[in-house]
Parts: C-alpha cells; sequence; structure tokens
C-alpha cells in the first residue's frame, strides 16, 4: 500500500507531461462522450464527412419539370398541319411530374410515376380568309392537346451502381450514377379544336362555308418506355436527375374526330429535371 502512494505523484506527472509537453487534455481531465469536455465521436464524423449515409436510402420521392416533344405523325396531325398555322415545333409543351422509387440493392430501382403534359394555340386557317365589312380577316380556332395523367410502373438500372457500403453503418453515395429504364403505363389524353372551322373537302356542297363551332374527344390508351439519365449527388439525402424518356402510345380516335380512321399519335421524348430526396 505504501508502494502505491509513493507511485501517486510520479504517475500522475506523467499523465500530465508527454515528454517534455503538457497534456492539457489530461490536465483540464477528459469527460466521458456525451459531455461537454469531449464531443461525440459519431457528431464529429458526421460534422467531417458530408458525403454518407448510415445507412443505404430505401426510398426516393422526385419532382420533376421538363419538355414534351411529340413525334405527332399520322393522318390528325397531317390535316392540322396543312390546313391550320401550326407545325410541329408548335406542339412542344412543359411536362410535370413526381416519381416514389423503391431501392432495390445499389443497382435497381423500381418506381411509380405520375406525369402531366399539355398546350393551348391559338391558329389561323392556312389558306382561308373571311370578309367583314369590306375587310379580310384571319379565320381563327384554338386547339388544346393534353397528355395526361400519365401513371406509369417501371425499373431503373445502374450497371455502375449508386455507391458502396464502407461497413456496416457508412453509406457512400456515387457522385454521378448512370441509368437506363423502361416501363409500362395508362395515359389519359384529350384533344380540343373550337372557334370558326371551313368546310375544305373538294366536291362538298358547302365547300367553302364557314361555321362556328366545338370538336373534342378525350379517353385512355396504354404505353410504354425506355429511357436513360444520370443521377447526380448534391448531399447524401439531396439529389439531381436528368433524363430522357422516350414514349410509345396510339389511340383511335372517336367522338368528334371519328372521321379520322387512323390512330391518333401519341408518342414522344420528354425530357426532365428533377429533385430527389431519399431516406
Amino acid at each position: 500500500m505504501s508502494f502505491s502512494l509513493s507511485m501517486a505523484p510520479a504517475l500522475l506527472a506523467a499523465g500530465l507531461i508527454w515528454g517534455g509537453v503538457a497534456n492539457p487534455a489530461a490536465a483540464e481531465g477528459i469527460a466521458g462522450p456525451g459531455t461537454d469536455g469531449d464531443p461525440d465521436p459519431m457528431g464529429q464524423i458526421r460534422a467531417e464527412s458530408p458525403d454518407f449515409s448510415f445507412n443505404r436510402p430505401l426510398i426516393s420521392v422526385s419532382l420533376r419539370g421538363g419538355a414534351f416533344l411529340p413525334r405527332a405523325q399520322g393522318q390528325f396531325y397531317d390535316f392540322i398541319f396543312r390546313e391550320l398555322t401550326v407545325d410541329s415545333g408548335d406542339l412542344r409543351s412543359f411536362s410535370g411530374g413526381a416519381e416514389l422509387g423503391f431501392w432495390v440493392g445499389g443497382h435497381l430501382e423500381l418506381f411509380a410515376s405520375l406525369d402531366v403534359t399539355g398546350l393551348t394555340r391559338d391558329v389561323e386557317w392556312r389558306d382561308w380568309e373571311e370578309e367583314v365589312n369590306g375587310a379580310l380577316l384571319p379565320i381563327t380556332q384554338t386547339l388544346r392537346l393534353r397528355h395526361g395523367p400519365v401513371v406509369s410502373v417501371g425499373a431503373k438500372a445502374y450497371p455502375l451502381g449508386r455507391g458502396e457500403r464502407l461497413s456496416q453503418f457508412i453509406w457512400v453515395h456515387s457522385r454521378v450514377a448512370p441509368f437506363v429504364s423502361g416501363g409500362v403505363g395508362v395515359m389519359g389524353y384529350e384533344v380540343e379544336q373550337w372557334g370558326d372551322w371551313v368546310v375544305t373537302a373538294p366536291g362538298d356542297p358547302d365547300f367553302g362555308d364557314i361555321f362556328t363551332d366545338e370538336f373534342s374527344h378525350s379517353d385512355q390508351t396504354v404505353l410504354t418506355f425506355l429511357g436513360t439519365g444520370t443521377d447526380i449527388t448534391l448531399t447524401p439525402r439531396l439529389g439531381l436527375t436528368l433524363e430522357g424518356r422516350y414514349i410509345w402510345g396510339e389511340d383511335r380516335m372517336g367522338g368528334d374526330f371519328r372521321a379520322f380512321d387512323r390512330p391518333l399519335d401519341l408518342s414522344g421524348l420528354r425530357l426532365s429535371a428533377g429533385l430527389s430526396y431519399r431516406y
């Protein structure tokens, strides 16, 4: 007992001095985790390493916007391009949507999405005018095309992965993760034209007559799509997604457009950019 007491001053001195250099931590006392004397080590990791998560995300929610570029081929489009002051470039429209994704490992994601696209254009008849009080005026109408709501399900495959697990609790996201996507869905659509019309069918007894009316047709059809894009990690929870998705779809027109005996082309390219939150 006397030996231990006699060694106590020496042990204390050794704890306070390392090779002649004072040890402030020892002098001030080292507190246990969770006290003001020593921050939580995991808290230091969180503060100094913002590029990883403690677990691989399971779900992602994203909002996106972009443009829809319709293919615009077929009988209906041939008619409006020929008779009205509109061409395929005028049919490009804004597209917006949301997506819910479920991560299946680091290379696959299953998702469900909801999108809508639409446009309204004021147009004129190309080769026809009407005389009003001695003046020639354009014959006008309004064209509305809507694709949506589009409800689709599919999968994204990440050939290079979306990140890697460094330990049981550490998941590091790839800065850039390219993917390919594909799936199926159901598209609602609507075609409307209202305003002044001209009877242009040769041989029709009313050829050249002008009348006012509204024509419309709406329905839904099945679609398929393939796409490619990339995820860009901004923070462990927040990402930027860029995607191009080509959609195939068509449907036979009815209602006021039943005179068109060939299907309406609903195919086109959707380009989008969006933010996703992962958790």
